[in-house]
């Protein structure tokens, strides 16, 4: 009996020890300065990139998209002209903006600008296919032009799978807004034509080949009064928006505190005063003490960017698409991350004397935090 109440005031003594550690360190954690200018930093980075990216949009390059035209078949240069002005018109004349309904106000959006597209047909001097490339591309270097476009000339026979038929040539790939375009216009030219030449109904063959969309919903309920709840229909923002908005912020919590550790272990360790604390306390007490201070640093963080997001998402109406049971397994997911991650730091800085040791085992640990993102 008297080992068995021995036992209890060890693991009391131990305890009190341990929690003694812990609030040390979370109260030198959340008294600094560093760790209000953290917090406060989050909203303002994004605030920041919001505004970069509408200054951005508004910053869009939205000079006229020069290209020729080398049709061989001789038959689709004048659709394809035509089907640019009514693009051009169309966009002088319609709002570029959408409407969003929030909260029973609708917001309205604005859309990306586009730049006008501006063909020209381009007629070779003579039947030597690769000068007429070669000239068109010396053109395009020059400036004169933004790309060009090469229509076989048997682009239009059924049955043609000849992917050589359409060519798109250009010095600047990543514009995708141009060759986009191109495809989807020049085909439904091509298709218009090929079902014309076979006495086919092209209105009948769009009406027949109309796809049925598939709606995706979730499971119908039952409440206790024995009523039947219909499914509800899958709403993307739960569905995609909140998982990867919770992984980016556990990840972010992760990262701003469980580095930390191997510092503090380190600095402590050069500094001699590890070996002050160790007279007083056990490694396995100052180390565990240690990762639950950083523990409760991290829900403090997480506590307020949750509040802020969960206010915002009530804000425009969309906190109902966010389960309640969510926050709870996210605080869960990431007291577990901050154990395991921790724990990999903490024995980082117990096994380097120097910090660049330390630099050199930390891009294993890294990786193994990074993992779960890349596989994800």
């Amino acid at each position: 009996m008297e080992r068995s109440r021995l036992t209890d005031w060890k693991f009391l003594f131990a305890m009190n020890k341990i929690r003694r550690v812990a609030l040390t360190e979370y109260l030198n954690a959340v008294r600094s300065k560093a760790f209000i200018i953290g917090v406060l930093m989050l909203p303002v980075i994004m605030a920041a990139s919001v505004a970069v990216q509408v200054f951005a949009q508004k910053k869009t390059d939205l000079t006229p998209r020069r290209f020729a035209v080398l049709d061989r078949s001789g038959q689709l240069y004048a659709v394809l002209a035509a089907k640019a002005k009514s693009r051009n018109d169309w966009l002088h004349t319609n709002d570029a903006s959408v409407s969003v309904e929030m909260k029973g106000q609708r917001l309205k959006m604005d859309l990306p600008k586009q730049p006008e597209f501006v063909p020209e047909e381009f007629k070779p001097t003579g039947d030597d296919e690769k000068a007429a490339e070669l000239q068109l591309s010396e053109r395009v270097r020059r400036k004169e032009l933004f790309a060009f476009v090469i229509i076989g000339r048997n682009v239009l026979a059924r049955g043609a799978t000849n992917h050589m038929e359409l060519l798109y040539h250009t010095q600047t790939p990543t514009f995708q807004e141009l060759p986009n375009w191109l495809d989807s216009t020049l085909n439904a030219e091509i298709r218009e034509r090929r079902f014309t030449a076979a006495g086919v109904d092209s209105q009948q063959v769009r009406l027949l080949s109309q796809s049925v969309p598939l709606q995706r919903l979730g499971l119908a309920e039952k409440k206790t009064s024995g009523e039947v709840v219909a499914a509800k229909r899958d709403n993307p923002i739960a569905t995609h928006a909140v998982p990867i908005g919770a992984m980016m912020l556990l990840f972010m919590t992760v990262m701003s505190s469980a580095p930390a550790l191997l510092n503090t272990v380190l600095e402590e360790k050069m500094a001699k005063i590890s070996e002050v604390l160790l007279a007083s306390v056990s490694p396995f007490q100052l180390m565990l003490g240690k990762l639950v201070g950083t523990v409760m640093v991290s829900f403090t963080l997480s506590t307020f960017y949750l509040a802020g997001v969960a206010w915002m998402l009530w804000k425009f109406d969309q906190l109902g698409n966010v389960p309640g049971q969510l926050f709870a397994w996210f605080f869960l997911f990431q007291l577990l991350a901050l154990l395991i991650f921790g724990s990999m730091f903490i024995a980082v800085g117990a096994a380097c004397s120097e910090i660049r040791d330390a630099q050199n085992l930390m891009m294993p640990v890294m990786m193994t935090i990074m993992l779960p993102m890349m596989t994800w």
